[in-house]
């Protein structure tokens, strides 16, 4: 028996292998500004992420979801708000990873500026 199979059914199956697949590229480096003594903002930029993307750093940290903030070039910037249950203290240097779907963990050392 033939089945009718639909475009978008069709275009979901042939781009979800290719986005699963695809090495997302840090365009930035990975800043980190405090907001107030309890919360820093976590910034980049790079290739448009795939969903299911997150920011996690050591625990007591609570990264919240990252968003698109605007543009640098040809890439997307992203920011995300860290909430912290102990004070921020500018100058130290916090480790923050970046889980992308698909690909390995991307960690960096940032060193915290004060933006205020």
């Amino acid at each position: 028996m033939l089945r009718k199979i639909t475009g978008a059914a069709l275009a979901a199956a042939v781009l979800l292998p290719a986005t699963a697949s695809a090495k997302v590229d840090l365009g930035s480096a990975i800043s980190l500004r405090t907001v107030n003594s309890h919360e820093a903002t976590v910034q980049f930029a790079s290739d448009q992420l795939p969903s299911g993307a997150r920011v996690v750093m050591a625990p007591g940290k609570r990264p919240g979801a990252l968003r698109k903030v605007g543009m640098h070039g040809d890439d997307t910037r992203y920011a995300s708000t860290v909430k912290s249950k102990s004070r921020f203290r500018v100058g130290t240097r916090y480790t923050v990873r970046l889980q992308i779907p698909g690909q390995k963990t991307i960690v960096r050392q940032v060193k915290l500026i004060d933006a205020r």
